[in-house]
């Protein structure tokens, strides 16, 4: 089976290395699928992937994607004679940590999967919503409970969510309504605070990360429960000052970089804590990885990603540029 795909061989801007690749791919092996991809979802830790500043891949030449929607169009045997609950003609979503994106990658017509690496969609979500979900549960659920927010005690508590304009932003405020929880979004876009204002209880417009903590304490003057932070460096000793006793800061993604600035006086005057979640902790932790998955199926009606924009296979390139320019809310797909 011929597979296109794209791929890069040195560091850089998308434009600039991504390149397209052919290949005949071989059939699947025991416990493999064969993958027809529809649609796949970019995130931003993939630009930086492509930058060499994000688990750089071990070799040349590197694949790149990990989230996507497609079709099985063939099985290979199960492993040690077990049988495969999927079946050829299934709709099927990858989970992103358990796909090998230097060596395969998503971002092609057709690719080869453990059969561990796939779940369901959720019926009425249509292919490019599928390829914008699983990611954000995965990582927005995962931090969520990190931060001590389950779906039975997350009523009433009050939680930031910064830079919550992405596709995990955007799931993270849907979750949090669902499960009853106030929700603070900031972003530095008085459009895109519009549009954050019709699914965040709070949106704040932040301009610098020194305007954090007075802002949130405007509104919520004995503090907040918990902050989720993708952006790190002085957000990181920001969001801490905003917290009450007791309160937890949980970093993911840290786009800022890795070395986040605070005032431990504050941190240990407040009693508060700093916690990470990244979705390759649930390689650790496979009962939580199951119940993230049962959960999103059972919120999927209240939680359907919004997809920004969308291009087609060909300009892939494009796509992770407008990613990087950051103008979007939601989620950018590339579709086939």
């Amino acid at each position: 089976m011929d597979s296109a795909y794209w791929y890069f061989d040195t560091f850089g801007a998308a434009p600039d290395v991504m390149k397209r690749g052919h290949t005949a791919l071989p059939d699947p092996g025991p416990g493999e699928a064969s993958v027809a991809i529809r649609a796949v979802g970019l995130n931003q830790a993939e630009c930086r992937y492509l930058e060499g500043t994000h688990f750089p891949p071990a070799r040349f030449p590197a694949c790149i994607g990990h989230e996507a929607v497609g079709e099985i169009v063939a099985l290979g045997p199960g492993r040690d004679g077990a049988p495969s609950h999927w079946k050829v003609g299934d709709r099927v979503a990858l989970i992103p940590m358990l796909v090998d994106i230097a060596g395969m990658g998503a971002l092609r017509t057709v690719g080869i999967y453990d059969q561990s690496a796939l779940v369901p969609v959720p019926d009425s979500y249509s292919d490019n919503e599928g390829a914008a979900y699983w990611m954000g549960i995965l990582t927005m659920a995962g931090a969520m409970q990190v931060a001590g927010l389950e779906e039975d005690t997350s009523g009433g508590k009050t939680v930031l969510f910064t830079a919550a304009t992405g596709g995990m932003g955007i799931i993270a405020l849907k979750l949090a309504r669902a499960w009853g929880a106030v929700s603070i979004a900031t972003t530095r876009s008085p459009a895109k605070a519009r549009r954050l204002a019709r699914i965040a209880t709070h949106v704040v417009e932040l301009r610098n990360p020194e305007d954090l903590a007075p802002s949130v304490t405007n509104l919520f003057p004995d503090g907040i429960d918990a902050v989720i932070d993708p952006l790190g460096g002085r957000v990181v000793g920001a969001a801490i000052e905003a917290l009450v006793p007791g309160g937890r800061y949980v970093g993911y993604e840290m786009i800022a970089g890795g070395l986040g600035t605070y005032d431990i006086m504050a941190l240990l005057s407040k009693d508060a804590s700093i916690h990470g979640h990244t979705i390759h902790r649930l390689l650790q932790r496979p009962e939580l990885l199951a119940r993230l998955v049962e959960i999103g199926m059972a919120y999927a009606d209240a939680l359907t990603p919004l997809v920004s924009e969308s291009f087609v296979f060909d300009d892939a390139p494009d796509a992770f540029a407008a990613l990087r320019r950051c103008g979007h809310v939601g989620k950018i797909v590339v579709t086939l």
